[in-house]
């Protein structure tokens, strides 16, 4: 389970997003820091969920996400995902292991 200081970050990256114009709906905290096995030296892996991501990414989308992740915790390595892709992908490794280790972070 999550620390409770990682969900804050989480949360508080997620409030920033949205105040920075994303249209977001949720994020999913997956990898070490939601199972538990995270060390001092680990990062933090974080699906952004988003309507806005069911279009093709730009990369200006790309990096504006990971400049303000540094500005919130330098940790945090976002991934973008439509919200459809979420909901229908029953294909791609990644949102499979997030959906079923993943904790979900909803915002303030």
């Amino acid at each position: 389970m999550a620390e409770e200081a990682i969900i804050i970050s989480v949360r508080k990256y997620l409030n920033y997003l949205k105040e920075n114009g994303f249209n977001i709906s949720f994020g999913i905290l997956y990898g070490s820091q939601a199972t538990g096995k995270a060390t001092e030296f680990s990062d933090i892996d974080l699906i952004v969920v988003s309507p806005d991501f069911d279009e093709k990414i730009e990369c200006k989308i790309l990096d504006k996400l990971w400049q303000l992740a540094g500005r919130t915790d330098y940790r945090i390595e976002p991934i973008p995902c439509g919200l459809e892709r979420w909901e229908k992908d029953d294909y791609t490794p990644i949102i499979d292991i997030a959906r079923n280790e993943g904790t979900i972070v909803t915002l303030n």
